[in-house]
């Protein structure tokens, strides 16, 4: 199982039949270590549930759905940029896949594993699965409201003219026309 900030660990034997419904909400703790993980200056919530429904034996599929809302710095001006994220996924864990935790190189035949998530000792962590996710789902550069990419300028402006003068080819072509 993870050693992670988020966790809410499922026993997958507690899963009959018929799908479960489980309510994940990240206690004030909890959004405070993801802050400092993915680099936020606050989770202000963090609530999602998971519906667990077993597939086969071995096989449980879990459809996640959750709404973060956090606070980041703008990268332009440094203000605060408040972000809801709305999540919806689904993963298959399958108790047969094997977790590896030693760390040697292994060949991975992307189309054989069908995107299984291992279930390590009889349990699902639902939250990790909810945080690897949110992360994606994080935008790295914010922007306050009303500043563009475009807006961003590294030196002073040059003209159009200026280009075409400076273009090396231009300046090739002079080289050349002196010596005709």
């Amino acid at each position: 199982m993870s050693e992670n900030e988020f966790t809410h660990p499922f026993a997958v034997d507690k899963l009959g039949p018929n799908p479960k419904r489980i309510h994940i909400d990240a206690t004030e703790q909890e959004r405070a270590a993801l802050s400092e993980r993915f680099d936020l200056d606050e989770m202000t919530i963090f609530k999602s549930q998971a519906v667990l429904q077993r597939l086969s034996g071995k096989k449980i599929e879990c459809r996640y759905e959750g709404h973060c809302e956090i606070i980041q710095q703008c990268v332009v001006t440094f203000k605060p940029v408040k972000t809801g994220i709305d999540l919806a996924f689904t993963r298959v864990y399958d108790s047969s896949f094997k977790h590896q935790d030693d760390e040697k190189e292994v060949e991975i035949d992307i189309d054989a594993t069908d995107e299984l998530d291992p279930i390590i000792d009889g349990v699902i962590d639902l939250a990790d699965a909810l945080a690897e996710e949110l992360g994606l789902e994080i935008d790295p550069y914010p922007r306050a409201d009303g500043i563009a990419y475009t807006e961003i300028g590294v030196g002073p402006e040059i003209t159009e003219e200026e280009i075409k003068s400076n273009n090396p080819f231009s300046v090739l072509a002079e080289i050349k026309n002196k010596s005709d």
